[in-house]
């Protein structure tokens, strides 16, 4: 019986706490910037001035799918957009996979 109460217990702290942390994860989250440099650093702005954030707003476009990002051997950052690979999948559906 007390087992059952532990493995509840250990549900109901799961539930809860894995969204939370698949939350954390994610790269930006709502009204924070998250800036990629040529040279592949990267930085986020968590407290944004609501003036500035509307007017960054105004040539802001929604992704319309996956963006890859990619260090060269040259040292520059590349970005390409999604793609379909040979086998019909499309490029980050099969990388994420492979994570």
């Amino acid at each position: 019986m007390r087992m059952l109460k532990i493995l509840t217990a250990a549900a109901i702290v799961s539930s809860v706490s894995f969204p939370a942390f698949a939350m954390d994860m994610m790269m930006a989250k709502k009204g924070e910037m998250t800036m990629m440099m040529p040279d592949g650093q990267m930085g986020t702005m968590t407290k944004m001035d609501p003036k500035m954030s509307a007017e960054m707003m105004k040539t802001a476009k929604p992704m319309d799918g996956c963006v890859m990002m990619m260090m060269g051997d040259d040292g520059k950052m590349y970005m390409m957009n999604d793609m379909k690979m040979a086998d019909g999948k499309m490029a980050c559906e099969t990388m994420m996979m492979k994570k």
